[in-house]
């Protein structure tokens, strides 16, 4: 799937509502909803990611979470947020690599690569 292509009108209604909220975090439905993405609500989740990351790429500070996505103008704030996003890719790359290394040990492949579930769609 390719990249989402952002409209300047999208990036700067969603920083509009991003300096609304004055801090506040707006989840991506309501960023979608209020801008009019159409599509299924993962489809709209990552439209929204896709504007947030242009944003950011404008040099935005727009900080995310579980709550949602909010603008920040403390540096410190800013800075935690990336520390954290490192680590977190960090580690994601550490259980990859360990899931890795298991498959090529073990008799069935790739199965540790998905983990320890089921045989999906598949009878025994």
């Amino acid at each position: 799937m390719g990249k989402r292509e952002v409209t300047v009108d999208q990036a700067a209604e969603c920083l509009s509502l991003l300096v609304i909220a004055s801090g506040m975090p707006r989840t991506a439905a309501s960023i979608a909803r209020q801008l009019g993405l159409s599509g299924t609500r993962e489809t709209q989740r990552r439209h929204v990611r896709a504007i947030i990351d242009h944003l950011r790429a404008g040099g935005c500070k727009v900080v995310g979470g579980s709550c949602g996505y909010w603008l920040t103008d403390d540096e410190k704030t800013w800075r935690d947020y990336l520390d954290s996003r490192q680590i977190g890719a960090k580690a994601v790359l550490g259980v990859t690599g360990q899931r890795k290394r298991e498959s090529v040990r073990h008799s069935s492949g790739q199965k540790p690569l998905f983990g320890s579930g089921g045989r999906c769609g598949r009878s025994n």
